[in-house]
């Protein structure tokens, strides 16, 4: 009985998910919601379909791990050393900043100084699951405020630890909390250089040999590093998050990370799931009715609390007004670290069943409020935007002042929409610009770094870091235009690798000469492809085809030589 009990249970979890997720996609609503939703009303405190939360919610964990796990994968090491500066500076002030004010919020409301101090510490973390879920699901993480969010959020998996170690020494007063720290942090890091050198000298042998076995093994061994990376830092004291984020970042320098990522996006997306929908079964409606004065006024206090922290910090680092208003709105909600606080803090009475209970279900609502949080954040910073003429190109300043090695896509076309569509996706940073405003405007409200210029002139390459960048393409209507731009690239920077679209066969000798490192005639690839499918259908096997393929790419390109004596000359 206890065996059809949980395949009863899974197939109560899987019918609410898709039934509510999708009749909440339909009416265009974040699926976040929907698994709080479906979470809430098949749990203990609705219809009761599930009543043993705790089970689910070990797997439910699992989703936040795999998720960082992915997003470490699309950070390479230099893309996250650009990060530094707020990961240390935003996030450290951040997390003290917000504990000291919401403590003496407490103390101010009569808590007692230990009990304050666990409040600060259970509301001044957002959460890691939610925040990057909705960047993720918006392909937000290469957009300023992205970035900034991201930094902020992973410096909060970092001060888990220090936090932990503080909130045992008030409930444990006999422990010295300087031993204390020196001793998780000693721990932390040993565990933390081990992952690291595991990850460089262990990795890529690993995946070399398992790469020519089966997939379901290349996939087992994959999971199998997801969960000791993240076992080996939950055991030092550090998040589990925190552990798998390491072993995606270790992972996302070698050749393997694209078949990683395929293999774990599965299990990810439906843990992750199973996580929201775990939230959801933990909001009691009846404490919600009963208590509600409480609830929201704490919920309000917070949100607002949190979010004039916020953005008063973006605003000290020289963050501008919209990418602020967006992160303060993302990451005023609170978070997972609330359960793990709050229960200890009940046991050790800290704190009151009832007062853990107000801020759980507080921290719960606000959870689920994130998503539309969001929305309206980004409605207010696009209001802002236009007042302060952000669409300009003075605003790109703020887009581009921490990038390094991004890429510039000069015309935000039908190409140029799909290539920031890749790089979003990738956590590629770019900018984008076009000399069409209808199009920049489209591009604005997707929540892309689109910006208004002529991609001809140097004045605006420069001041979209061209300095810095490590790629340009320039997909531009006129082949006269793309011409010019890619000139003006290749003499201006010169260690710009340029990538061009052009749409007359005529021009690709001269971009060549120009110093296009790739030019792609516009019909030129999707002929291939069509000759590739009859080739197939008239009998030719898939190598035979290939080859021919190949043959006849390189061909195409060897032929534009000698019809341009120019391009003897050195570019």
């Amino acid at each position: 009985m206890e065996h059809e009990a949980y395949i009863a249970n899974v197939i109560i979890i899987l019918f609410s998910a898709v039934f509510v997720v999708s009749l909440f996609r339909a009416l265009n609503v974040n699926s976040i919601v929907g698994y709080l939703i479906a979470g809430l009303l098949i749990g203990p405190h609705a219809l009761a379909f599930i009543t043993d939360v705790a089970t689910i919610e070990i797997l439910g964990e699992f989703g936040v791990v795999f998720l960082l796990f992915t997003i470490g994968l699309k950070m390479p090491m230099r893309r996250f050393q650009v990060l530094r500066r707020y990961v240390f500076g935003l996030g450290l002030m951040q997390v003290v900043v917000t504990i000291s004010v919401v403590s003496l919020i407490a103390y101010f409301f009569s808590y007692a100084p230990a009990s304050a101090l666990l409040i600060g510490s259970a509301l001044a973390l957002s959460s890691t699951a939610v925040g990057l879920q909705l960047l993720s699901e918006q392909g937000d993480l290469a957009q300023k405020y992205g970035r900034v969010s991201f930094a902020v959020l992973l410096f909060q998996d970092l001060a888990v630890v220090v936090l932990l170690v503080l909130l045992t020494t008030i409930s444990t007063p006999e422990q010295d909390l300087v031993e204390a720290l020196s001793s998780a942090g000693l721990k932390a890091a040993v565990v933390l250089i081990l992952i690291v050198l595991f990850g460089q000298l262990i990795l890529r042998p690993v995946f070399r040999i398992v790469a020519s076995q089966k997939a379901e093994i290349f996939t087992a061994v994959s999971i199998l590093i997801v969960l000791l990376t993240s076992l080996a830092t939950d055991a030092a004291g550090l998040s589990k998050e925190l552990g798998a984020f390491l072993a995606g970042l270790l992972l996302s320098e070698t050749e393997y990370r694209h078949q990683v990522e395929a293999d774990i996006q599965p299990f990810y997306g439906l843990l992750l799931g199973l996580f929201f929908m775990t939230v959801g079964m933990n909001i009691d409606v009846y404490v919600i009715v009963n208590q509600a004065r409480e609830i929201f006024m704490l919920l309000g206090a917070m949100l607002l609390v949190k979010a004039i922290i916020i953005f008063g910090l973006c605003k000290a680092f020289k963050i501008a007004t919209g990418s602020a208003v967006r992160a303060a709105f993302l990451l005023a909600a609170g978070g997972e670290f609330a359960f793990v606080v709050l229960g200890p803090a009940v046991d050790q009475k800290l704190v009151s069943s009832s007062t853990a209970q107000v801020i759980y279900l507080s921290v719960a609502i606000s959870m689920a409020l994130t998503p539309f949080l969001s929305t309206f954040g980004k409605w207010l910073s696009e209001r802002l935007d236009l007042k302060e003429g952000d669409s300009k190109l003075a605003s790109v300043q703020d887009e581009i002042d921490d990038l390094r090695n991004h890429v510039i896509v000069a015309g935000f076309g039908r190409i140029g929409k799909m290539i920031c569509r890749l790089l979003a996706d990738r956590m590629v940073p770019f900018v984008a610009i076009d000399n069409n405003m209808n199009r920049v405007l489209e591009g604005r409200a997707r929540g892309l770094p689109v910006y208004y210029g002529d991609a001809t002139r140097d004045v605006v390459w420069k001041s979209l870091g061209a300095e810095k960048a490590s790629s340009a393409v320039v997909s531009l209507a006129l082949p006269k235009t793309t011409l010019r731009a890619s000139l003006m690239v290749r003499r201006k920077f010169p260690s710009i690798n340029v990538s061009v679209r052009i749409t007359d066969d005529a021009y690709v000798a001269k971009l060549t000469q120009a110093g296009a490192m790739v030019v792609k005639p516009e019909n030129f690839e999707p002929s291939l492809q069509l000759a590739s499918s009859v080739l197939r259908d008239v009998g030719t096997n898939d190598a035979e085809v290939n080859q021919i393929i190949e043959s006849f790419r390189r061909s195409y390109a060897g032929q534009e030589s000698p019809e341009n004596p120019e391009l003897q000359k050195p570019a």
